[in-house]
């Protein structure tokens, strides 16, 4: 990290413990380191071995702070950032000036009321996309069935930019509402402007809403939609896309399971992608299956893929397959050890992060296998 970087963090650090001891607030850092030692082949491309990060959980390095105002009211903020740990980096690879790529917002609210929160966040459909995701990151992961190499209307819509400088994962600028939750029934509403921004300067506009119930610890179940004006460059016109999921899980005690489906949607193309998963604790440790697939259906036309034309893209997609095992040594460390299969449909050519770069050229329909073993440590 530039040292220029490091100073201010120090400061705010320094500044917040002081005032924190003041107002009897409290401040936490927290965060995760996660290394492994991953070898991905896929059909075509060849094989690579390397350190990666991110193969169980994402490394991240948190500030979080709360407020007890009285009256059931709290005021709090969060600053959160990717740590790239197997390279010494931080911060978004793709937006140099985004330190606080995770998380950058503050809130206020209470027990009875609910909160609000303003700034930079992962959006709440997001988070529920997740939630029962065994991997959250690395191989395993389901957001691994769709990304904006791929024609389809994520690139139809915000053209070839990151998945994470779009709405897809994360929102700037943003207004939440975070319902209380009253008889098993939350909510979340969420409005982000777009303030005249490029896509390539990580700006789309957000509404969203989240339905969510949970009657007790077992069983939570959830529906959520956002519609997103993005403009890939400024001679372009505004495009929209929608995003809806439907999730839901059941904890067994034995084993749990849990399901989610996604679509999206944009002018002329949309994609579909699902997952179910199952969860088997072990003592203390535990066993996670997946089984997901996206599939592709209408047309495009712009934005196109590098080695692709214009047309349809119905029957395009891809399945994914992921075994892993995790073993607990403490609280906050942990072993894993993932096993993956990827396969491709008709032009599409996702591969399995950390291998080979596919192309539409090499690897259109192809397969890959992936495995890393490596550790995470929690702070």
């Amino acid at each position: 990290m530039p040292r220029r970087s490091l100073l201010p963090l120090c400061a705010l650090v320094s500044l917040t413990f002081t005032e924190a001891g003041r107002a009897q607030s409290s401040l936490t850092i927290y965060g995760a380191v996660d290394l492994g030692i991953r070898s991905v082949s896929g059909d075509g491309i060849g094989s690579k071995t390397s350190l990666a990060s991110a193969g169980y959980r994402a490394s991240r390095l948190g500030l979080r702070g709360t407020e007890d105002l009285g009256g059931g009211w709290h005021a709090g903020f969060k600053l959160e950032t990717t740590l790239h740990a197997d390279v010494g980096g931080v911060g978004s690879r793709s937006l140099p000036e985004q330190f606080w790529n995770r998380a950058s917002y503050v809130e206020i609210g209470s027990r009875s009321l609910g909160t609000l929160r303003l700034g930079h966040d992962s959006n709440a459909l997001y988070r529920r996309w997740l939630e029962n995701d065994p991997w959250f990151a690395g191989m395993g992961s389901a957001n691994n069935l769709y990304d904006l190499t791929q024609n389809g209307p994520l690139r139809e819509s915000f053209g070839p930019v990151g998945r994470y400088e779009t709405t897809v994962a994360y929102s700037r600028r943003t207004i939440q509402y975070l319902s209380p939750t009253l008889n098993g029934f939350s909510g979340v509403l969420a409005y982000a402007t777009r303030a005249g921004q490029s896509t390539t300067t990580g700006g789309a506009g957000l509404r969203l809403l989240e339905l969510a119930y949970k009657p007790d610890d077992r069983l939570s179940f959830a529906v959520a939609h956002s519609r997103t004006q993005a403009q890939f460059a400024t001679a372009e016109s505004v495009r929209r896309l929608t995003d809806s999921l439907v999730a839901m899980a059941y904890d067994l005690r034995s084993f749990k399971l849990a399901a989610a489906v996604r679509q999206f949607r944009a002018e002329t193309s949309r994609e579909t992608v699902a997952y179910v998963t199952a969860t088997l604790p072990i003592g203390g440790d535990r066993i996670h299956a997946t089984y997901g697939r996206s599939r592709l259906a209408g047309s495009v036309s712009s934005h196109l893929a590098a080695g692709t034309t214009a047309g349809s893209i119905d029957g395009n997609g891809t399945s994914l397959f992921a075994l892993g095992y995790v073993h607990v040594l403490s609280r906050r460390t942990w072993l894993y050890a993932n096993a993956v299969r990827m396969n491709n449909r008709g032009t599409s050519f996702l591969g399995i992060p950390g291998g080979p770069t596919p192309s539409a050229k090499t690897f259109s329909g192809g397969s890959a296998t992936g495995f890393d073993f490596g550790i995470t440590h929690n702070f």
